[in-house]
């Protein structure tokens, strides 16, 4: 996952590691806390579905956080 600071593990209270490990499918969504799938949601470049079904969430979700809804 490119869009992610090659060396960072963190970013703003976020564990930037974690993040990638779900969206890649190595690591069970529920490990993340609410403000890491917001974050994942954010940063992947795959189809609002395909996150959505990576995080445990609905595709509507995946699309109101890419747009700064809450």
């Amino acid at each position: 996952m490119n869009t992610l600071h090659e060396f960072s593990t963190w970013d703003r209270g976020v564990d930037v590691v974690a993040v990638q490990r779900v969206l890649e499918g190595s690591l069970p969504h529920t490990v993340l806390e609410p403000e890491e799938l917001r974050y994942a949601a954010k940063v992947a470049k795959e189809s609002a579905r395909s996150v959505a079904k990576l995080l445990g969430v609905t595709e509507k979700t995946v699309m109101n956080w890419r747009e700064g809804a809450r």
